[in-house]
């Protein structure tokens, strides 16, 4: 979409009061504070909670005049999800041309179809299950003897679960050593914070080398499409893409989960109690994936979650692949010609009160959840939980990959931690920010530090007064 074309929809398509100018640089200071979810959610509280609104399109790293369509409404954002599959190209410069950031919808199918059976429940990813327990069960140690700080309190649950869900990750999805594990995991994770590309060149090469001798269900796939083609940007783009997507999300979820509970004790007793009778009746060596199923409170939890601190509170950006059409500002059809660019944010329609009442900014499992948005409420299954109002894993067919494997990751975890630790959240964690402010939007969802005095500053942490419950085991 050329300018012209851009100016001709503007009177048809909301848009917040301020000059051009004035917009892209309050897009462009929010962005870098990690506060454009909220800067959103500011303009649709004067435009209207479900409006389809124009802004200048801004990009740190790819120069481009065009403008940007934000789809709020529901409707509108589902069928031009699962009908224009093409992106745009702003996860080009991180991650070349990964199964996330190919604009080539070919390409983008080619890899689909074939990573697709490494994360098959039934051929893979139930085969992992033992190997994930074993790793979720020695964490607890890990956690017990972490440092607190100063006032021997607190840890930072949020370091925690992002050490975890890597390892995870490592050794069963790559099926990579634990030496490897310990050797790399803290030093790409760091290296991804500070966007540190020497280093993560230095862990794509060892990656490969780990990758020849492993025998994960991804690494297996990995080796095998390795032996058909030689495009380079497809190797290195998921060589970085999927071991950070691949934790990232999950562990933030895990923290926002911890920090909403500790808030309310009803729910967590109520957490706790199911966690509590799951363990009466199952051995801790020996868990299956229908055994996960009977956890349908922690399923709610998890999709209350996933709905309230949505992990990629951005959603997902397309091109669209030919016109289409999507609801303008006095509620007529506007057309949008083949090639706007288009965001389609999860944050505004997870957090919007027309779509689930004046109770929206309340975490609340018991909440009236769709069939489709909790897995028809039988605890867990292998398809992705989307409505038009919910989509935490974006909508198919270019959906979250690894959706079912950190379904699996989170119930795990959390049954072991459950079991042997009592959390609560110490004042300053309480208090330090508001609804707002406390999260960091950086693409994915983190909790801001609380000890971090520069809004603009990358640091992140969740903290939580952690105690040895009487019936643990450790």
């Amino acid at each position: 979409m050329d300018y012209n074309q851009q100016e001709g929809i503007h009177n048809e398509l909301a848009a917040p009061n301020g000059t051009r100018e004035y917009l892209f640089e309050e897009i462009k200071d929010h962005s870098k504070k990690g506060l454009l979810h909220v800067l959103y959610n500011k303009y649709l509280e004067t435009l209207g909670e479900s409006s389809n609104i124009i802004l200048p399109y801004y990009n740190e790293y790819i120069i481009d005049k065009k403008d940007i369509i934000i789809i709020n409404n529901a409707e509108d954002a589902e069928r031009i999800a699962e009908n224009h599959i093409k992106k745009t190209p702003y996860l080009k410069p991180f991650v070349y041309e990964s199964i996330i950031s190919t604009t080539n919808t070919e390409h983008w199918n080619i890899q689909r179809r074939f990573y697709q059976q490494a994360f098959s429940v039934s051929n893979e990813l139930k085969k992992i299950i033992p190997i994930s327990n074993a790793r979720a069960k020695l964490s607890m140690n890990i956690l017990r003897d972490l440092p607190r700080n100063c006032d021997g309190e607190y840890i930072d649950i949020h370091e925690f679960f992002l050490n975890e869900t890597m390892a995870q990750l490592m050794l069963a999805m790559f099926g990579f050593s634990n030496e490897f594990q310990e050797e790399t995991n803290r030093k790409i994770r760091k290296a991804f914070l500070k966007n540190d590309t020497f280093y993560a060149k230095k862990f794509v090469s060892s990656f490969f080398k780990e990758l020849t001798k492993s025998v994960g269900p991804l690494s297996n796939y990995m080796k095998e499409r390795n032996k058909f083609h030689q495009n380079e940007k497809e190797l290195i783009g998921n060589s970085l893409i999927f071991p950070f997507a691949g934790h990232d999300t999950t562990a933030n979820t895990l923290s926002w989960l911890i920090f909403e509970i500790c808030k309310n004790n009803n729910i967590y007793t109520k957490l706790q109690k199911e966690v509590d009778i799951f363990w009466d009746t199952h051995d801790e060596n020996n868990i299956k994936y229908e055994d996960l199923k009977q956890l349908k409170y922690m399923t709610r939890c998890i999709h209350e979650t996933l709905r309230l601190w949505t992990s990629i509170p951005n959603g997902t950006s397309r091109e669209l692949i030919c016109d289409d059409y999507i609801i303008g500002k006095n509620k007529q059809q506007v057309k949008l010609p083949k090639g706007t660019y288009v965001q389609i944010p999860n944050w505004t329609r997870h957090r919007n009160p027309e779509l689930w009442g004046i109770d929206v900014l309340v975490f609340n499992p018991d909440r009236d959840f769709e069939d489709e948005e909790i897995y028809g409420n039988f605890g867990l299954a292998g398809y992705n939980p989307n409505t038009s109002r919910f989509s935490p894993f974006t909508f198919g067919p270019r959906d979250c990959i690894g959706k079912n494997f950190t379904q699996i990751e989170m119930r795990l975890i959390l049954i072991h931690l459950l079991k042997n630790f009592k959390f609560t959240l110490p004042k300053s964690q309480l208090e330090k920010y508001n609804q707002d402010t406390i999260s960091f939007n950086a693409a994915t969802l983190s909790p801001r530090n609380i000890f971090n005095t520069n809004l603009y500053e990358k640091k992140y942490g969740m903290y939580v007064n952690v105690i040895t419950r009487e019936k643990s085991k450790l």
